[in-house]
């Protein structure tokens, strides 16, 4: 993979840091880019690629973004993702990293792409490469509604430690809305730290109750 100056200066605005591929090559801009931020690259094989990266010999990704291939991720991997510029509760995520194994979703942060992040997030779970997701967005009425719609998905809105409580004990919730606007560091950093508690197995009646309501017309 060949990655651009501008590719990099995406990936570091929208995550705090560069991740790439393990032999990963840089243009001579991109490679002027690292110098002058100084800024240290981490390479891993679960390392998703930015939009319009080249495969040297191969051919360019396509969609928002592309992954490489599948591998099991080794520990607890819970995945985040914020659609803009959300200061506070990235560095609670960044807090929260020296304790969890917390990673970014290599998706544009941006509202127009909420969707695609959902629909990773639910197919990393599903296939068991990640046990959770963080979505921290603007506004949570659109992101819950979405991330709800997908099978391997049960999305809460952490609007208070309490009902972030509640949501992991009774529904064994796995992904957590955050709305950060409207969130302090500390308060990001206590619903992170109810969600982030080992989960129980999802309560036998409530399982029952979320089948009956999948019949809903």
């Amino acid at each position: 993979m060949i990655f651009t100056a501008r590719q990099l200066q995406e990936l570091h605005k929208s995550n705090g840091q560069v991740r790439l591929p393990i032999g990963a090559r840089l243009t001579p801009m991109a490679a002027d880019f690292v110098r002058s931020r100084k800024i240290a690259i981490v390479y891993g094989d679960d390392v998703l690629v930015a939009k319009g990266s080249r495969a040297v010999g191969g051919d360019q990704a396509t969609g928002p973004y592309a992954t490489a291939a599948p591998v099991p991720i080794s520990g607890n991997v819970v995945l985040w993702w914020c659609d803009g510029p959300c200061g506070q509760a990235k560095a609670a995520i960044a807090s929260q990293a020296r304790e969890s194994n917390l990673q970014p979703i290599g998706v544009t942060a941006e509202p127009k792409f909420i969707v695609p992040a959902i629909k990773h997030l639910a197919n990393e779970i599903r296939n068991e490469r990640a046990t959770a997701g963080i979505l921290l967005v603007q506004s949570a009425a659109a992101a819950g509604v979405f991330a709800n719609r997908c099978p391997s998905l049960r999305a809460i809105v952490g609007t208070c430690r309490d009902a972030v409580q509640q949501g992991v004990e009774l529904l064994s919730a796995n992904v957590l809305i955050v709305e950060h606007p409207y969130q302090t560091l500390q308060q990001v950093r206590n619903l992170l730290t109810v969600f982030l508690k080992p989960r129980r197995p999802i309560a036998r009646e409530t399982e029952q109750q979320l089948r009956e309501l999948a019949t809903c017309a």
